[in-house]
């Protein structure tokens, strides 16, 4: 038995079974339907944590997220300023910087496309707002999976001078700062600035001798305006500006050999958060972003226009093969930029009908290089066929455009039943308008290109091959000379210019019964599509869209019935969800050897249900829990088979479940607030998270990929902070993963470099924060 997990039910089952409280729960406000409703009055399957919640949670990243949030997951290839997030089941497994993830991230209704700039947006915030499933109406772009939304805080026009600094320090020479300040600027005129800064030395010990790994350092700085000229005019303008250049992390290591060393006979990784890295850069993400929304107001009617611009830079060294031997070591780059601009129209009047239409368009631009610094280049180790392949240089632009025309309308049949219908076609046109692969010397000298200027053509390229040399299997096949490179004179020139363009129609159809002023039933019908993508993953033959260039679109039909309700007088609030989604053409990353292909699965069928609950127990004590429950499995997938010579096998993966879809997840936070008596007060806060186990690869235990993934885990912390009755100062402990647990946020199995890679989580952070209020 799990003593752990018994304990933890136990205390949760009393707490849920005390007598509760006269007094009655907080309104949840979101505006997840581009409304601002109540939490209670939304047919849909949402999630929102405000920002007092989540400074007693300690969220500062979005990895923090998923602790709190049913049928959530995070993974980071490589570390919190690219997180990847699966919702349900639907996840993004690719760890280049060019591609979009299916779960939708949007700061002040804007999207941002790039993952690298999801790391720093989450600061200042009013809360954070998690819809499951797709969103195929409002939210249309790339949410298969879901959507999350950052909303910021914006002062009232009448605020009066306010703000707050807050100071902390903590273990592995943790500094921290945040602040804000607000006030009026005029009778119509409003501002805000906020900061937060964040410095540590690194968790991750370079057993080599030299800097620790891991490391945190950043600063972000958001300004914001708020007009209001005339009772019916609003104008909110918002600038954030992000710097972060800590040292990256890299994976354990462990050899696929069996023995505590790697092809190259150097020591693989000894133990959790320690590593012999011969090599330590930075990453580093600088971003800036740009938000209008402006709002006029009608009788009946409002206009609201929200206008975005981002621009954003992005570099990641890591060591990928954790040891002192030069196999694997690489540098992901990007530079890009996006803009967007949603104009509609919302219904304000009385009456059983409200509509919203609108308009969308965005363009995205980004520019990568992914540079493999170090590429099975120990000459000591590696087959002589292989010497000279050095480094490789990858160079990848797209151009993503997208159009879209949506309307969302809703009508009340007499005081119980309501009917909503949302639509939205949807115009993409994807372009790739750079595309080189080229081969340089150790130091970094052209020596040839595979794209353009591969020498293999035709029947091979039909035939499946797509590699740097010729391997004596592959010359036996060819009759090409073992160890000839097949590439072609070096050059800088583009390999073809390819656009394709996808259209589609998306939409949602839900019924809602409200059954009395406490309980709601709801069940809908929602279609979600994510636009295709090229591949940057690594090639050497650059095969044609229907051929690996070029991953289809991939949708999903989602049915949902749900629930929420209030019990006892308003003091306990629980919402459950059950679903099932017909996920095809899942798009995601391949890793064969030392290729890298993007795939679609043929489908995956998603079975599952959600259940959160918030309850006062009694005069300040207050408990949260959430469940998620899923059963997911491929319904039709057939990948190459990495176990034997042949580069024409397949293995059949029907039944396997997809990455980052554990069974069950489950979380609980305790939040209790009571009187010290001389005006000082204090709150006591403990949360913790389960997690079943999961696999970080579609082949699951099969053809040598058992090791990639994780077992079942729990996380804890706790926040105990004490404070005045005037709310003017707050002194908090705070200790993060409590019991030290040690788990995987990522997995990937690297046979040609006889390794599997594994990005661990972060170990017990703990600390001290001093906050002035003003």
């Amino acid at each position: 038995m799990n003593i752990r997990k018994t304990t933890i039910a136990t205390a949760i089952s009393a707490l849920i079974s005390a007598p509760l409280a006269a007094q009655q729960l907080e309104e949840v406000v979101v505006t997840a339907q581009k409304r601002t409703e109540s939490l209670q009055d939304v047919p849909v399957a949402v999630s929102a944590v405000t920002g007092e919640q989540m400074q007693e949670l300690g969220w500062d990243r979005p990895n923090d997220i998923a602790t709190q949030v049913p049928n959530m997951q995070v993974s980071a290839p490589l570390g919190d300023a690219q997180p990847l997030f699966s919702i349900r089941g639907i996840s993004m497994i690719d760890y280049s910087p060019s591609q979009s993830s299916p779960v939708g991230v949007y700061m002040d209704e804007a999207y941002l496309g790039a993952t690298y700039t999801h790391g720093m947006a989450m600061f200042d915030l009013e809360r954070i707002e998690i819809l499951r499933g797709p969103q195929g109406t409002l939210y249309g772009k790339n949410t298969t999976g879901g959507a999350i939304n950052l909303i910021t805080r914006t002062p009232d026009i009448d605020a009066e001078t306010s703000g707050h600094i807050t100071l902390g320090a903590g273990n592995y020479g943790m500094q921290t700062a945040n602040g804000a300040l607000e006030g009026s600027l005029s009778d119509t005129l409003s501002g805000r600035i906020a900061f937060k800064y964040k410095k540590d030395d690194g968790y991750m010990e370079n057993l080599l001798g030299g800097d620790d790994i891991g490391q945190t350092n950043y600063t972000t700085v958001r300004g914001t305006l708020n007009y209001e000229p005339t009772d019916n005019f609003a104008a909110v303008f918002k600038i954030t500006v992000g710097d972060s250049d800590g040292r990256s992390p890299t994976g354990r290591s462990e050899s696929t050999l069996g023995g505590p060393v790697n092809i190259a006979g150097a020591l693989v990784s000894p133990g959790v958060h320690k590593g012999y890295y011969n090599r330590v850069e930075d990453t580093e993400v600088e971003m800036s972003t740009y938000n209008l929304k402006l709002t006029y107001d009608w009788e009946d009617w409002s206009i609201v226009s929200v206008s975005s611009y981002y621009d954003a830079e992005y570099f990641s060294g890591t060591d990928n093969d954790a040891s002192e031997a030069k196999l694997l070591a690489v540098d992901f780059a990007a530079e890009g930029d996006a803009w967007s601009q949603d104009i509609r129209l919302v219904s304000n009047f009385d009456g059983p009908f409200t509509f919203i239409g609108g308009l969308y368009i965005g363009k995205e631009d980004i520019d990568t290089r992914i540079l493999h610094v170090d590429f099975l280049n120990d000459p000591a180790v590696v087959p002589p066929f292989l010497h000279g392949l050095a480094q490789t240089d990858r160079l990848f632009d797209v151009e993503k455009e997208s159009l879209a025309a949506y309307t969302h309308m809703t009508y009340e049949f007499g005081d119980s039943l309501r009917a909503t219908l949302g639509l939205r076609y949807t115009e993409d046109e994807n372009t790739r308008d750079y595309i080189n692969y080229s081969r340089l010397d150790t130091d970094g000298n052209p020596v040839g290109s595979w794209l353009p200027g591969n020498i293999l053509a035709g029947p091979f390229i039909a035939a499946g091959f797509d590699a740097p040399f010729v391997t004596p299997d592959l010359s036996a096949q060819t009759g090409l000379p073992v160890g000839m490179y097949l590439d072609g004179p070096y050059t800088t020139a583009s390999g073809e210019v390819r656009s394709v363009k996808e259209d589609a129609v998306t939409g949602k159809f839900a019924l809602d019964y409200t059954l009395n002023d406490d309980a709601m039933i709801y069940g809908s019908y929602s279609r979600g599509f994510r636009s295709g993508s090229f591949n940057n993953g690594l090639m050497y033959a650059d095969q044609k869209n229907e051929n690996g260039a070029y991953a289809e679109p991939e949708y999903v039909d989602a049915w949902e019935l749900g629930f929420k309700s209030e019990f006892m007088d308003g003091t306990l609030r629980l919402n459950g969800t059950a679903f099932y989604m017909d996920y095809q053409d899942q798009q995601f990353i391949n890793q064969i050897g030392i290729s890298a292909q993007l795939v679609n699965a043929g489908g995956v069928d998603i079975y599952g249900a959600e259940f959160e609950l918030i309850a006062l127990v009694s005069d300040g004590l207050t408990i949260q829990a959430g469940l998620g429950i899923l059963d997911s499995e491929y319904s039709e997938l057939e990948l190459p088979a990495v176990s034997t010579p042949d580069p024409l096998d397949t293995v059949n993966l029907k039944g396997n479940t997809p990455v980052s879809a554990p069974d069950v997840n489950f979380n609980f936070a305790v939040d209790y607030e009571f009187d010290l008596g001389g005006n000082w007060a204090s709150r006591l806060h403990f949360d913790g998270s389960y997690t079943d186990d999961q696999w970080f690869s579609a082949y699951n235990d099969q053809d040598g990929y058992e090791n990639i993934r994780q077992d079942d885990y729990w996380l804890f912390n706790a926040r105990a902070s004490l404070f005045d009755a005037d709310g003017k100062y707050n002194v908090s402990l705070w200790v993060q993963n409590l019991t030290d647990e040690e788990y995987d946020i990522y997995a990937i199995r690297l046979a040609a470099f006889t390794t599997e890679y594994f990005l661990e989580g972060k170990p017990k952070m703990y600390g001290v924060e001093f906050t002035y209020n003003f």
